[in-house]
């Protein structure tokens, strides 16, 4: 499976790639994010351990330009060859 992958920022572990091929018949948005992950040199946690969503104020996601909360399976959304996942870090803002 190919997952297409566009950022905001450098993935870990996937940085020299614009997508990701996965040896695996069914994916889910959560088990992608887990996989990236995995590859990261040093772990970036995009879901904490037990939760249902993704904390708002430091990551976007989206599947193929619909953001990931309006997919009824959420994280648990099955995603599908050649989709495309954009994750966008937010900055924090202040001064």
């Amino acid at each position: 499976m190919k997952i297409n992958i566009k950022s905001n920022f450098v993935v870990p572990g996937v940085e020299d790639k614009e997508s990701l091929d996965l040896d695996r018949p069914l994916l889910t948005l959560r088990e992608l994010l887990d996989e990236l992950s995995r590859r990261a040199p040093i772990r970036v946690e995009y879901v904490r351990s037990g939760a249902k969503t993704l904390d708002p104020d430091e990551w976007e996601i989206d599947i193929n330009a619909v953001p990931y909360q309006k997919c009824k399976a959420g994280l648990e959304t099955l995603l599908t060859d050649g989709d495309t996942v954009t994750i966008k870090i937010l900055a924090l803002g202040g001064g």
